[in-house]
């Protein structure tokens, strides 16, 4: 049993935020074939920069490696391989220490298990207990890295990092009880949203989805929600009435409004999760036609009928939602509902299979 001070609860009502963390496999394979014709070019005259070259070439592999293996498991709903994974990610980054992606991925396994903790067949309390800064360190690291470091021309910065730091921030402040650093991670997360609406602003979301239903953190983390989902519609939608049939013809997967909606190759349920914490979002706040309404835009998704945690959101909808919503009234956090899928933060966005461990 967990007792204050150890997890805050804030930290597992939420949905893990690597929605489009998007390794970059491409831009490797272009890096990896500048390098070979540049080693062909120092192999005319230069023997030792053949060799750096070759190094370098050897390092990018097993970076693209342990990077694949990260997708490979996330997808695959394997949270018992998050200590192999932790192992691999870190010794590509021995060879590689430049590789912000690495640091990113290496930052979600510690937000992937912390958030999960209830699969963990021997939970150890004192690694629980560190998942959380451990996490906002690495993303740090992978900003600066991104953000600060030397890149080829042409190189895009990825706006997700700033979310990823910012959550983890307020997580670690509320886990520690540290007003400073919540509102520190508050500030991140506020330029991050602004930066990037389409993504960022569940990561507002996440930061107090656990707030007290009448508290203003809560309002506005729910209000984040709307943003986002007016930031892709391109309009404010209805409030009372947010029916997206109209709007479905704005699905895309290319560009950053690709976050939006379903079938993404890293994260092919975000759609689903993100309004699945909506209309939850909305039954706290006492909205429940909204909330209803919002739980059938769900289905609207291609992919629904093979989204692995649709019975979750099935089953709410069909629930008591005004016996759900008082259920917020309790002054004990730990009987309020769930946000999200029971026990589970990342998962019901970007796993493709049901889960196989038991549980």
């Amino acid at each position: 049993m967990l007792e204050r001070n150890q997890i805050h609860s804030g930290v597992f009502g939420t949905v893990c935020v690597f929605t489009e963390a998007r390794p970059k496999v491409c831009g490797l394979i272009l890096v990896l074939a500048l390098l070979c014709w540049l080693g062909v070019k120092h192999s005319l005259g230069n023997d030792a920069g053949q060799a750096t070259i070759a190094v370098d070439i050897h390092e990018r592999r097993g970076s693209a490696a342990a990077i694949e293996k990260f997708w490979g498991a996330y997808h695959g709903n394997d949270y018992e391989a998050i200590p192999e994974l932790q192992a691999e990610i870190t010794r590509a980054l021995r060879q590689d220490a430049g590789n912000s992606t690495l640091y990113a991925l290496l930052g979600a396994t510690h937000f992937w298990h912390v958030g999960e903790y209830t699969r963990d067949p021997n939970p150890n309390l004192e690694t629980l207990q560190q998942d959380m800064p451990t996490a906002a360190s690495l993303f740090q690291r992978a900003l600066d890295l991104d953000y600060h470091g030397q890149h080829l021309i042409g190189y895009v910065n990825d706006d997700h990092l700033p979310g990823y730091l910012g959550i983890t921030m307020v997580h670690t402040g509320q886990q520690n009880i540290d007003p400073d650093l919540i509102a520190k991670g508050d500030e991140v997360l506020d330029q991050a949203a602004y930066q990037f609406p389409e993504f960022n602003n569940f990561n507002r979301w996440a930061g107090h989805n656990t707030d007290p239903k009448d508290s203003d953190t809560y309002k506005k983390a729910l209000e984040s929600l709307w943003q986002g989902l007016d930031t892709c519609l391109g309009t404010r939608i209805d409030r009372l009435n947010p029916d997206v049939r109209s709007y479905l013809h704005l699905m895309t997967s290319v560009g950053r409004k690709k976050a939006c909606w379903w079938g993404g190759d890293l994260a092919p349920y975000s759609f689903e999760g993100y309004l699945l914490n909506l209309g939850n979002g909305l039954v706290k706040a006492g909205e429940i036609d909204a909330a209803r309404i919002i739980y059938d835009d769900a289905r609207y998704a291609d992919n629904y009928e093979t989204w692995p945690y649709r019975d979750v959101l099935e089953a709410i909808a069909v629930s008591d939602l005004n016996a759900r919503a008082a259920m917020y009234e309790d002054p004990n956090p730990a009987n309020h509902p769930p946000l999200g899928v029971p026990n589970r933060g990342c998962v019901y966005c970007h796993a493709t299979v049901a889960e196989h461990d038991g549980h």
